[in-house]
């Protein structure tokens, strides 16, 4: 049933997923010191379920849309759509697929948004945003979704660039992540995470990222206090 779960999540979320090893974008995807950052917690979480019924409904104006049209593409062609680069760019996805979506129990296989980071690369809107997929019979799994606004639309992307950022909004607490961008923590492990990526001229993501892999290192338990337990 876990083998089952996951190559369901990887039909879903193959071409968004956060550690693509491609370039799926056709935008410039690097970032400076200085970023228009913002931190988002959904409360409570909020629930998306598989509720398009059709591709015209799946505006996309806002990310949570595309988040929902994501889940309730039932054609190649919509995820074409909802693809940054359309179909040169989209995941190919297998008809069986689609036929599992189109059958599956909509309020036991749903999205469940924790919280997102926005932010601009070349005056791109862009943001990630961290879930839960969860499917009937198994544990929520943990992903991230990077998007990104062209010409009013928003459009699932993945790119190497953006990879450990996005890691990072997935697997790091909410708290911790509001404390070190906003700097409003009362905890003083988080403030001084937040006073370590904090820059002259903002927070520093580069700064942040390579902060986030030294966790990792031996005898650092950072990872410890400040990564979800329950993601991967």
């Amino acid at each position: 049933m876990k083998h089952k779960a996951l190559h369901f999540i990887i039909l879903v979320i193959s071409s968004i997923s956060c550690l693509a090893q491609e370039e799926y974008s056709n935008i410039l995807l690097s970032y400076s010191e200085t970023q228009d950052i913002y931190y988002y917690k959904y409360n409570p979480d909020f629930i998306i379920k598989a509720d398009y019924k059709s591709q015209s409904v799946a505006v996309n104006e806002y990310p949570e849309q595309l988040v929902q049209s994501v889940l309730s593409a039932t054609s190649q062609e919509w995820e074409n759509y909802n693809t940054l680069g359309g179909k040169e760019k989209a995941e190919q996805i297998e008809e069986s697929h689609f036929e599992k979506i189109k059958k599956m129990d909509k309020d036991k296989n749903y999205f469940e948004l924790i919280h997102k980071l926005t932010f601009k690369i070349d005056n791109i809107s862009t943001v990630i945003v961290k879930f839960f997929l969860h499917q009937e019979n198994t544990q929520p799994i943990s992903g991230a979704m990077v998007m990104q606004k062209v010409n009013g639309k928003w459009y699932k992307t993945s790119n190497i660039n953006l990879s450990t950022l996005a890691i990072m909004v997935m697997r790091l607490k909410s708290d911790v992540l509001v404390g070190a961008i906003l700097g409003s923590s009362t905890d003083s492990s988080i403030q001084k995470l937040h006073n370590k990526i904090n820059s002259e001229t903002g927070i520093s993501l580069t700064i942040f990222e390579n902060e986030f892999l030294s966790w990792y290192e031996p005898n650092n338990n950072n990872k410890e206090l400040f990564i979800d337990s329950k993601t991967w």
